[in-house]
């Protein structure tokens, strides 16, 4: 392991902030084409710059890059209320921030956890009881964030229950541009996350 990527975390650990996330790259994550629009999409919303992520920083808290001081974790865990994909670190990430502030730093760790469309549909589908969970508890602050804004405008998309499987045939389907598929499949998501907003 690169020892510039432990002493940067090393100073950390006697900073002041209880809670700091590195961030992610893409440069050791596997190029192939089965993964091209899940490398796209984290390029784009995942794989972002401290001073970008500092934006919102209880939304970028991923929980392989994470520095998290003992007792604040102690203090707050995860909540097991929370089946299945997604959401559970952002919302941990949201109380964390409320109560003690969440830092960024550069110090990225390669994102290998890169999925294929149809396995982020899956998952996709998954988090939408939890994007619930996240709206119950912490609306104003979820309300900000694009993924909120687009289900509450497809909301009023009549017949979106039958359009929706559209979206994920667009994304699903091979013949279509990369930007198109990544595109539709964050309409996907947007469309899912609408039935609960």
């Amino acid at each position: 392991m690169n020892s510039c990527f432990l002493d940067r975390w090393r100073d950390q650990a006697d900073g002041l902030n209880a809670v700091v996330f590195g961030g992610f790259s893409l440069l050791q994550a596997p190029a192939t084409k089965a993964f091209a629009v899940h490398r796209m999409m984290a390029g784009q919303s995942d794989c972002l710059s401290a001073e970008t992520r500092r934006l919102h920083p209880e939304k970028y808290v991923f929980t392989s890059n994470l520095l998290v001081r003992r007792d604040v974790f102690e203090a707050e865990g995860f909540d097991a209320s929370f089946t299945g994909w997604g959401w559970e670190d952002t919302e941990w990430g949201m109380r964390v921030a409320a109560r003690y502030g969440v830092g960024h730093i550069d110090n990225t760790a390669t994102h290998m956890g890169l999925d294929t469309p149809e396995t982020l549909a899956r998952k996709y589908e998954q988090s939408v009881g939890n994007f619930a969970r996240v709206i119950a508890r912490h609306e104003a602050v979820v309300s900000q964030y694009p993924s909120y804004k687009a289900a509450k405008l497809l909301k009023r998309v009549p017949l979106l229950g039958v359009v929706r499987p559209l979206i994920k045939g667009v994304s699903l389907s091979p013949l279509a541009p990369l930007k198109l598929r990544a595109f539709a499949l964050r309409l996907y998501r947007a469309a899912l996350y609408a039935q609960v907003v």
